[in-house]
């Protein structure tokens, strides 16, 4: 399992509008789309969460008391179109498995790979 495909066939029932390339971990596309979503989230929260654990101890030694300064941060509008850049960048990332199209003909079983 866990290959990557260049489609998958959709079941009549769901219509046309997901399918497409991507990895096939089960028979259903659907649940494939929502477990690469997961699976992307959970990475990136974790690389987030990991990161900010080692800057805080960082900047703990240099006396700098993280928790504070963020609360207290007011950003400016080049910081709030950047991150407002970073959001789109990581809900396209995650949430990008959902637009996958079918190819018309092709059958595409879990385990397979094109």
């Amino acid at each position: 399992m866990n290959k990557q495909t260049s489609s998958t066939e959709v079941p009549a029932q769901l219509g046309d509008e997901i399918g497409g390339s991507g990895k096939v971990y089960f028979e259903n596309v659907v649940i494939d789309n929502i477990l690469d979503a997961l699976l992307e989230l959970s990475a990136a929260t974790w690389t987030f969460q990991d990161r900010l654990l080692v800057l805080e101890k960082v900047l703990e030694k240099h006396g700098i008391n993280a928790a504070e300064e963020i609360e207290q941060h007011v950003p400016d509008e080049a910081e709030i179109e950047s991150r407002a850049e970073q959001r789109a960048a990581m809900v396209q990332r995650v949430f990008g498995n959902f637009v996958r199209r079918p190819v018309a003909g092709v059958n595409i079983s879990a385990g397979d790979q094109a």
